[in-house]
């Protein structure tokens, strides 16, 4: 059966539920400051996303964020083990399949669409257009990505040289990354990278306080070289195979045409910047990794973010009239921040004290 499925309210407040997180892990790119003795190894990173690769990926997360509902598929992955295959030629070609006990859920990136099948429930999805911002997925959490993505936002963050690392039979070079701001929930991440191609193999985010990563994510085995382009063709749509035609949801612009709440210039000293150009819905405060991100949420979305935050998570004292609730992982925290008249829903890897501050800024911020 085919169809075209359209975004509806329904599945936008599901959405607004991991907006921080999504936005998070969708930062816009900054400069980093290093020390030059590393700026040849950080090079090589940046620029291999134009070498072609597949292997194999292991991910474990030990952030224990609780089943949401409708959102298992993006909190999985964080507080558990993932299994993946991974076929890499270029950034608008690319596959990776997430694999578990039987079942298999594969994931096509085309200069056209993205295409998503289910081994399991036999279903074929043609996924059309921008996503700015969208919910992270198990694709963002391969070495690569994760690595990139990090590094992007570790603007005046320190890094040194750590020893090298085999992996996937690699003699990999390592580097630690150490955030500088004081806020920030994350001790350390640790890299090691392909010495020739510059390709992460493999990434461990370490908490404060603790003494072991709370998510790594490695290749088990990797070979540099143009994956078949048979491997990064999707299924062809046929009889006995469901398929469905959907339009990539833009979150932040449909939030930002519904009266968006503004946001404050300045939350705990920290100065706001754009998250997407364009959209007044979303800001990102802090520097490094001490940023968080800040979305305002009209009428209904505020609503279902709050009912869902409230009743996983642990409620926040703030003044008279608001009310406030956060789930906290110990690296990955969620604030959601309600009165009568706006919602905001906060989200970094930032310390819970910080966040305390931010939501009683925002529940005194001037209506």
């Amino acid at each position: 059966m085919t169809g075209r499925t359209v975004v509806t309210a329904q599945g936008l407040r599901r959405w607004a539920l991991v907006l921080g997180l999504a936005l998070l892990l969708a930062a816009v790119p900054v400069a980093i400051n290093v020390w030059p003795v590393h700026a040849r190894a950080l090079d090589r990173i940046a620029f291999s996303s134009s070498q072609p690769y597949y292997g194999y990926v292991q991910s474990a997360g030990l952030l224990g964020l609780p089943a949401l509902p409708n959102l298992t598929q993006v909190t999985a992955p964080l507080s558990g083990t993932t299994e993946m295959r991974t076929w890499y030629a270029s950034p608008h070609s690319w596959r990776v399949d997430v694999l578990g006990e039987g079942t298999e859920r594969d994931l096509y990136q085309t200069p056209e669409a993205q295409f998503s099948w289910d081994f399991g429930d036999n279903q074929l999805i043609r996924i059309e257009g921008d996503q700015p911002v969208r919910l992270p997925r198990p694709a963002d959490l391969t070495p690569p990505e994760l690595v990139r993505r990090l590094l992007s936002a570790a603007a005046g963050d320190r890094i040194t040289a750590l020893a090298a690392k085999r992996v996937a039979g690699v003699d990999a070079p390592g580097l630690r990354l150490t955030p500088a701001g004081p806020d920030t929930t994350v001790a350390h991440v640790d890299i090691w990278a392909d010495p020739r191609h510059g390709v992460p193999l493999q990434a461990e985010i370490t908490a404060k306080g603790g003494t072991r990563p709370v998510f790594v994510t490695r290749f088990l085995s990797i070979d540099f070289g143009a994956p078949d382009p048979a491997v990064l063709t999707p299924p062809a749509p046929r009889a006995g195979i469901g398929y469905t035609v959907t339009e990539a949801p833009d979150i932040l612009s449909a939030i930002n045409r519904r009266r968006p709440v503004s946001l404050p210039p300045a939350l705990a000293g920290y100065a706001r910047r754009d998250a997407v150009r364009g959209v007044s819905a979303a800001g990102v405060y802090g520097v490094g990794l001490s940023s968080f991100v800040v979305a305002a949420l009209p009428g209904r979305f505020g609503a279902a973010a709050f009912e869902q935050i409230s009743t996983y998570g642990q409620e926040v004292p703030v003044p008279a009239g608001s009310q406030a609730a956060l789930i906290a992982t110990g690296l990955l925290n969620l604030l959601v921040v309600r009165d009568p008249y706006r919602t905001y829903l906060v989200a970094g890897p930032v310390a819970p004290a910080l966040l305390q501050r931010v939501a009683t800024a925002l529940a005194e911020a001037p209506t």
